[in-house]
């Protein structure tokens, strides 16, 4: 540093904006590859979300060929039910690596092409993609657990009970009330935590390679102590979300919010924001 010169460290306000000046920057010119990756990925989505009616029509069929009693229909159900919600995950993991490596390899100074997306579905990564995918759900369930869990049985026994006629009014107020708080509160801790696993999907399309615990512990290690700063910078998206709900700008609000984190993650791997905070 140069004599007279003053280390000012920027504000969050102004990394933000700095941050999202840059998305859209990245964004002109390819909004209509980067909505049909997205509309893709919504559509997959839609139809996973369809699987669980066709195996409700499918027992119901079955049940009335098969005896009413027969034990297999319902071991049936569950293990059918497994293979669908596995099915659907092979079949998003990889377009969801696909659109993170176009979106984190414009971000990260990376030529935009189809080769990256179709890359992810070859069967070999499509397979790597699955588990890592699987495997970041995996623990954010085991987080959910142990945070939302305490304030949700709290809060929905009190319910129980009070609709049960077995508690007063003003004291199921109050454990409604405990039960309530707890449950934000358990969101709060739930929402800061999973901020270490930002990082494990980018870093996967950085290095194909890598290993799922190398990838959990960069991940961990580059968000360390930017949790917060990181869950701010995504709730300030909380505005596009509200106009995503009325689906017209969501053509344009999807690209920019999704650019947008993208590029975050690429300051954080790069190790930028931890200099400059």
């Amino acid at each position: 540093m140069r004599e007279g010169e003053t280390s000012k460290k920027p504000k969050p306000v102004r990394l933000n904006r700095r941050t999202k000046a840059r998305a859209r920057h990245l964004l002109r010119g390819h909004k209509r590859p980067a909505a049909l990756l997205l509309l893709a990925g919504a559509a997959l989505a839609a139809g996973a979300g369809f699987l669980p009616l066709l195996l409700d029509f499918a027992a119901v069929r079955a049940s009335a060929l098969l005896p009413p009693a027969a034990p297999a229909l319902g071991w049936g159900k569950v293990a059918a039910g497994v293979l669908l919600t596995l099915a659907a995950v092979a079949c998003a993991a990889p377009l969801r690596l696909g659109r993170e490596a176009w979106f984190f390899g414009g971000a990260d100074g990376r030529k935009r092409t189809a080769t990256r997306v179709f890359f992810w579905l070859q069967p070999r990564w499509a397979l790597k993609a699955m588990r890592f995918v699987l495997a970041l759900a995996v623990r954010r369930l085991l987080w959910a657990a142990v945070y939302l869990l305490p304030g949700g049985f709290l809060l929905g026994g009190t319910v129980w009970q009070l609709r049960a006629g077995g508690m007063h009014f003003s004291l199921a107020l109050c454990a409604a009330a405990g039960g309530a708080a707890l449950l934000l509160l358990g969101l709060g801790f739930y929402l800061l935590t999973v901020q270490r696993y930002a990082l494990v999907l980018p870093i996967l399309v950085k290095q194909p390679k890598c290993k799922l615990r190398n990838a959990l512990r960069l991940s961990a290690a580059r968000t360390e102590g930017q949790c917060a700063a990181l869950l701010r910078f995504q709730l300030s998206f909380a505005p596009w979300y509200l106009l995503s709900l009325l689906a017209l700008p969501l053509v344009y609000s999807a690209p920019y919010v999704t650019q947008a984190k993208a590029c975050r993650c690429a300051e954080l791997l790069s190790g930028k924001i931890g200099e400059e905070s």
